[in-house]
C-alpha cells in the first residue's frame, strides 16, 4: 500500500510538471484551483471584469466571456444556497435538534446544479481566452495543449491524454 501511494504521488507530480506551460506575457489564461478560478496575464492576476475589459476589442471572445460570467454567477448563487441549506441541517443535527431533510434535499439539488454550471464557465472562459490569444499572437498554439486525466476504470487505472 505504501508503494502504491508513493507511485501515485510521483505520477501526479510528474504530470503536473509536464503540463506546466510557460505563458507569454501578453496571453491571458485561466488557472483553476480548489479555491476558485483565477485569470492571469503574465504574473498579473485579473478579475473577470478585468478580463472583459481586455476582450472588449474582440466581439466574439467578449460575448463568449459574458456567457461564461453568467454561468459563473449562477453557479455561485446555486452553490452558496445549496451549501447554506445543507449546513443549516448539519448544524441543527449537531446541536441536538431534528434536521429538516426536505431542506437538505433541496440543498443537495442546488449544489448539484452548480457543478455543471461551473464546468460550463471553465469551458466557455477557456474558449474565449483561446480565441482572444490566437487573434493577438496570430498562431493557434493553444490548440495543441494536451489535457491529462488520471482515474480509475472498471479494469484498473486509467490515464487519458487528449490533444
Amino acid at each position: 500500500m505504501k508503494y502504491l501511494l508513493i507511485i501515485t504521488l510521483t505520477f501526479f507530480l510528474f504530470t503536473s510538471s509536464c503540463t506546466a506551460q510557460a505563458q507569454n506575457a501578453d496571453t491571458l489564461y485561466l488557472k483553476s484551483t480548489f479555491w476558485g478560478n483565477k485569470f492571469y496575464k503574465g504574473d498579473t492576476i485579473y478579475s473577470i471584469n478585468g478580463v472583459l475589459e481586455e476582450l472588449a476589442a474582440n466581439e466574439q471572445p467578449y460575448n463568449l466571456m459574458l456567457k461564461a460570467k453568467k454561468d459563473n454567477t449562477f453557479a455561485q448563487i446555486f452553490g452558496a444556497a445549496g451549501g447554506l441549506l445543507i449546513g443549516w441541517s448539519v448544524a441543527t443535527d449537531l446541536s441536538g435538534g431534528e434536521p429538516n431533510w426536505y431542506l437538505t434535499g433541496i440543498g443537495v439539488g442546488l449544489a448539484a446544479i452548480s457543478i455543471p454550471l461551473s464546468f460550463n464557465f471553465i469551458k466557455k472562459a477557456n474558449q474565449a481566452l483561446q480565441q482572444h490569444n490566437s487573434l493577438i499572437t496570430g498562431s493557434n498554439k493553444w490548440n495543441y495543449k494536451p489535457v491529462y486525466h488520471f482515474g480509475l476504470s472498471g479494469n484498473g487505472v486509467l490515464l487519458k491524454i487528449r490533444f
